[in-house]
């Protein structure tokens, strides 16, 4: 014959006060529930700090990308727009443009008019001037390079002389 043990039961509840051994206080309890409620919100909040950086850092890849595909196209449009603009200033384009379409043609012997741009006429035209106040030194060259460069001299001289004979 088997023996069964006996188990004690309770019939009334424990009384205040009274709790079995290895069971936290009632008292206990909040805390630790508040305590483990902080940590997973703790957890839960850096989990979602840590994917929005992870998430920027993707965006910021993404761009860094798409900028250097739209400076490469670039880079290449700026090629070929050089490339262009030395086709189409080339000196044998102009004078095949202003032959044919412009419709000019190359001057003759008789019709060329040789300009010799010399110190004579810049002296002439400084006397015949009359004196000005001192300008500061940037006005003053700048003012010099434009009323004493050559091509511009020589321009006025062949236009006077074309003006006069």
């Amino acid at each position: 014959m088997i023996v069964a043990r006996e188990k004690p039961y309770y019939h009334s509840p424990p009384e205040k006060g009274s709790v079995p051994a290895g069971y936290p206080r009632p008292q206990e309890r909040p805390r630790e529930y508040l305590a483990l409620a902080l940590v997973i919100v703790l957890v839960f909040a850096l989990g979602i700090i840590i994917s929005i950086f992870y998430s920027r850092v993707l965006i910021t890849g993404y761009q860094i990308t798409r900028l250097q595909e739209e400076l490469n196209e670039m880079e290449r449009e700026t090629r070929n727009l050089a490339e262009e603009v030395s086709r189409l200033s080339s000196l044998e384009r102009v004078e095949v443009v202003a032959t044919t379409r412009l419709g000019m043609v190359k001057p003759g012997e008789d019709q060329v008019l040789l300009v010799k741009a010399t110190g004579d006429s810049r002296e002439r035209q400084q006397e015949s001037r009359p004196a000005r106040k001192p300008v500061s030194g940037g006005e003053e060259r700048s003012r010099n390079a434009g009323e004493h460069h050559w091509i511009l001299q020589a321009l006025t001289d062949l236009v006077m002389h074309r003006l006069s004979g």
